[in-house]
């Protein structure tokens, strides 16, 4: 797409399943000419369900926009014919276990000797450096060991898993913007870089007021349930028949809640006289917000909390969530030209593709792979 705000940009996806499928997918949605790179066998995400018509609904996700080849790296003339694809590319993503690049005669040092324009994007489990870089990791392992999952469960525990890949997700969104970031530089430089993203560095840097909390102080960090750990009432609260979610981070918002709920003494109340305070007293403060919704269904709480401005909302299913009027006024489901259903993009700008192509079939462009060897800028 000529008005996109990447056009002209070439990334060649030699990464497989989520993390680096996702980063070059975010790529070619905002108008990057991307080639996903497959073994002869295929990427592993062609066989993750649900599937429609045969294909992978994951897959599909994960590689619309994009062009797709096979080369065997394991022979010369498939390594013959990605050192051509480098030397015109901008931008090279890969997610392999670190090592297995640089024994296909691949490393980052080679990859910039043959374009030195080149930004390179290797995303793994525990980086290039550091006494965990060898091991293996999948969203699970990074989750485990990153700490996130020690917060993330019912009130008081056990730690359990985010319900997304969130330990792919994560690094895939850096990724995306470490390569602008880097394209920018070398618009000012003429140079390239290798660019090192870790599942688990991704995980420890979001993990915000817990690990503040770890640094500066001696409390317990562990899992709250739906409740934050630092402000209350911050959670999910049950009425006459469903719960419903509140968000009070203010004193000035628990002055609207003890309004709109007609419970003034909560003002008084020495236990509730700072945000502070209501973590100290969260248990006991839910129960008193529960108290005051006991007479009201979920929607009739929504009706009032929100009259009074108070943050909530019901707590949707996923189906529920992408059948809502809002998601349909934000666009965010999208629909391809064969009426595959998808999720859109996530943000707004004017350099996104109006119009998504569907995954490329395995291998269905190779016959253009010498085309762009012999006409890729170099």
């Amino acid at each position: 797409m000529t008005g996109a705000a990447l056009h002209g940009i070439r990334v060649l996806d030699l990464s497989r399943v989520l993390s680096g499928p996702l980063c070059a997918r975010i790529l070619a949605d905002l108008g990057a000419e991307v080639v996903k790179v497959e073994a002869p066998g295929g990427d592993d995400g062609r066989h993750f369900g649900p599937f429609v018509g045969g294909t992978s609904t994951f897959h599909r996700l994960l590689n619309r926009n994009k062009f797709g080849i096979t080369l065997d790296l394991r022979t010369q003339r498939g390594r013959d014919r990605l050192a051509g694809l480098v030397r015109g590319a901008d931008v090279l993503i890969e997610n392999f276990r670190p090592g297995v690049l640089d024994r296909l005669g691949f490393p980052p040092e080679h990859l910039l000797r043959l374009n030195p324009r080149l930004v390179a994007v290797s995303i793994s489990g525990f980086g290039r450096t550091g006494p965990w870089s060898d091991r293996p990791a999948y969203d699970l392992i990074v989750q485990a060991v990153s700490g996130l999952m020690s917060v993330t469960g019912p009130d008081g525990g056990p730690g359990v898993r985010v319900g997304i890949s969130i330990g792919d997700v994560v690094p895939a969104l850096y990724g995306a913007v470490a390569t602008l970031s880097a394209l920018h530089e070398r618009a000012r430089t003429g140079r390239g870089q290798h660019i090192d993203v870790a599942m688990f560095d991704s995980l420890i840097s979001v993990l915000e007021s817990a690990a503040m909390r770890a640094l500066y102080t001696m409390d317990d960090i562990v899992p709250t349930g739906s409740h934050h750990a630092v402000s209350a009432p911050y959670g999910t609260f049950a009425t006459k028949d469903q719960p419903v979610a509140i968000a009070v981070a203010s004193d000035a918002l628990f002055t609207r809640l003890a309004s709109v709920l007609d419970r003034p003494e909560w003002l008084a109340d020495r236990r509730y006289g700072s945000d502070a305070d209501r973590a100290r007293h969260r248990d006991e403060l839910r129960r008193d917000v529960e108290d005051a919704l006991a007479g009201m269904t979920r929607d009739e709480a929504i009706t009032v909390l929100s009259a009074g401005g108070v943050p909530c909302s019901p707590v949707y299913g996923i189906r529920d969530a992408l059948n809502h009027p809002h998601t349909a006024a934000r666009g965010m489901i999208r629909t391809e030209p064969d009426g595959f259903r998808t999720l859109d993009v996530g943000v707004r700008t004017a350099g996104t593709v109006g119009q998504f192509r569907p995954a490329p079939s395995l291998g269905q462009h190779n016959d253009l792979v010498e085309d762009w060897i012999h006409n890729w800028r170099t």
